[in-house]
């Protein structure tokens, strides 16, 4: 008997193609020197954790980071609204991975907040079988061509010296649970996705299940919202800046703040 065609993780077609995470272009600004990178599941830095997450593993993958493509999407998506998503973007945020000072409309906001939420799905389908975003999710970006109101994005400028070590983490969480909710790993209701494309950084944030205006704050950890839209022109001169000590700090700083959920049962 074969196997049942694989479906696309975002509108449910067949016929799946390889579909990179990362843009394309980023190939022509960004030189990928590394031979191979490390992809590592289950691991937190600056905190142990007290409650059960996936197995931890770490794995050294031939090629950079950005190389990835997982057979997962269709090629309707691949080259139809992904990459229009992709081209749209390309123009706000060359120039912030570049450190160029530019002035960021809202509309250029909201279309870097569109690219940002986009790589940040597809990172969960790369994170050892974790998964907090909703088909709903994905359906919204794919439909409206922006994040939904779930979502918070920040960025700042990275002044670190090795962005490739950092490059991309994800992880997801389980936030507080009503009495009768399922506790564990596979009932995760938040994710958060901290990346480093340049001198770029982008911190994002997803749940349905709390307030993201009112609960998302990092007590000494400043960076700029262009999600949900401002609504005024951001320049870029006068972003944060991060630098290397601070990058697992910002990453982490969710998870470490919040309190221990009860044992799994």
């Amino acid at each position: 008997m074969s196997k049942p065609a694989g479906k696309c993780v975002f509108c449910g077609g067949v016929g799946l193609t390889k579909g990179h995470v990362w843009p394309d272009w980023l190939n022509d600004i960004l030189p990928r020197t590394a031979s191979h990178h490390e992809h590592e599941i289950g691991k937190f830095y600056t905190f142990d954790s007290q409650v059960k997450g996936p197995e931890y593993s770490k794995r050294t993958r031939q090629g950079h980071a950005r190389s990835r493509k997982p057979r997962n999407t269709c090629a309707r998506c691949n080259s139809g609204w992904m990459s229009n998503i992709e081209s749209l973007a390309k123009h706000v945020a060359v120039p912030l991975i570049e450190n160029e000072t530019i002035l960021v409309s809202p509309f250029g906001q909201t279309l870097l907040a569109s690219l940002l939420c986009l790589i940040a799905m597809r990172l969960e389908f790369l994170s050892g079988g974790i998964r907090s975003i909703s088909p709903e999710e994905r359906d919204w970006l794919r439909y409206y061509r922006e994040p939904s109101q779930h979502w918070r994005i920040w960025i700042a400028q990275f002044g670190g010296e090795k962005p490739d070590e950092h490059w991309a983490r994800s992880y997801g969480a389980q936030l507080e649970p009503a009495p009768t909710d399922k506790i564990g790993p596979e009932y995760c209701n938040v994710q958060v996705s901290t990346l480093f494309i340049g001198q770029l950084c982008a911190h994002i944030f997803y749940s349905v299940d709390i307030d993201l205006a009112s609960k998302v704050q990092y007590e000494g950890i400043e960076l700029a919202t262009i999600w949900p839209q401002p609504r005024y022109e951001m320049n870029s001169a006068f972003l944060p800046v991060l630098d290397d000590k601070a990058v697992l700090w910002l990453h982490e700083a969710f998870a470490r703040e919040s309190k221990p959920m009860p044992p799994s049962r």
